[in-house]
């Protein structure tokens, strides 16, 4: 069985059930700004339900966003044990890798890492 088959069908074990909530949708460090009082905003929305966690997979793997971030975020949705983990294994960062690389073609390393994800959970 091909690795991304066996990840496919690991996903219910890797990611934990969890209700899809309002996203931003593209939750990047370059979407994230602030006002002239220093009060966080958010720019570039593509709004949609999915779960919170694929969404802030997306603001941890793309580096540059302070641990407040996701404190604060956390004080209002607590998140699912194993949140972190998650975020350093870039799992749940699949689906955005994934996305540039359909629409860009392989940048950078973005195919490598894809592959390293899919062998190293399928």
């Amino acid at each position: 069985m091909p690795h991304w088959a066996r990840l496919c069908a690991r996903l219910p074990e890797l990611v934990p059930a969890s209700p899809a909530v309002l996203n931003h949708g593209d939750l990047w460090r370059n979407n994230i700004t602030a006002d002239a009082d220093g009060n966080p905003v958010f720019i570039d929305p593509v709004v949609c339900w999915m779960w919170a966690e694929a969404e802030l997979s997306m603001a941890y793997c793309t580096g540059g966003v302070p641990d407040r971030f996701f404190d604060a975020y956390h004080e209002l949705l607590p998140p699912v044990d194993g949140w972190r983990e998650r975020m350093e294994l870039e799992l749940l960062n699949l689906r955005e890798l994934l996305s540039v690389v359909a629409r860009f073609g392989p940048r950078g390393d973005y195919a490598e890492r894809i592959r390293t994800i899919v062998k190293r959970f399928g």
